[in-house]
């Protein structure tokens, strides 16, 4: 019996220093945390160095990578328009590609008005073909690609090598309502 009486006495000690030791290293490193201190570094905090840190990593670009003003009438066709425009595709009343008969109506009305049913949407169609990333440019180009496919004759605004002015929809569109 006596035997049992110093073991849970042993225990006790035990747990009670094993306590002890936690609490003096918790307050140990929390005593050290405190006082450490942050001493940044001049050099890493100026502009330039804050700037690099923060830059994005990349550059996204959208379907074939190539930027928004600089895509063919072909590649537009191809990632966009070819959804209800194809020739077996089955969306009503969209004109198919290569399809004399649908294009004839609507060709006769001329480039400003097909860009006005592209820009602002027609019918079914949404506006700019569902894709907001294109530019009036572009658009342009997808509709002389698909209506030149079907006896039409419009020429294709050519790609302007600066794709900042490139991508400026209202720019473009003055530019065709002109014509």
């Amino acid at each position: 019996m006596n035997n049992q009486k110093n073991q849970n006495t042993g225990s006790v000690v035990t747990t009670l220093l094993g306590a002890i030791v936690i609490v003096v290293a918790f307050v140990f490193l929390l005593v050290r945390l405190a006082t450490s201190g942050y001493f940044a570094d001049v050099d890493e905090m100026t502009g330039p160095a804050v700037e690099t840190r923060i830059k994005p990593q990349g550059v996204v670009t959208m379907g074939d990578g190539v930027p928004a003003g600089q895509r063919t009438g072909e590649s537009v066709f191809n990632k966009v328009c070819i959804q209800c425009h194809a020739e077996n595709a089955v969306v009503a009343n969209s004109p198919k590609m290569n399809h004399p008969s649908d294009w004839a109506p609507r060709i006769a009305k001329g480039m400003p008005a097909l860009m006005n049913s592209a820009i602002n949407g027609f019918n079914a169609m949404p506006k700019r073909g569902g894709n907001p990333d294109l530019t009036d440019a572009e658009l342009e180009r997808a509709i002389a690609y698909m209506a030149n496919s079907a006896g039409g004759n419009f020429t294709e605004p050519p790609i302007v090598a600066d794709a900042a002015s490139a991508s400026a929809p209202a720019t473009a569109s003055a530019a065709s309502a002109a014509q």
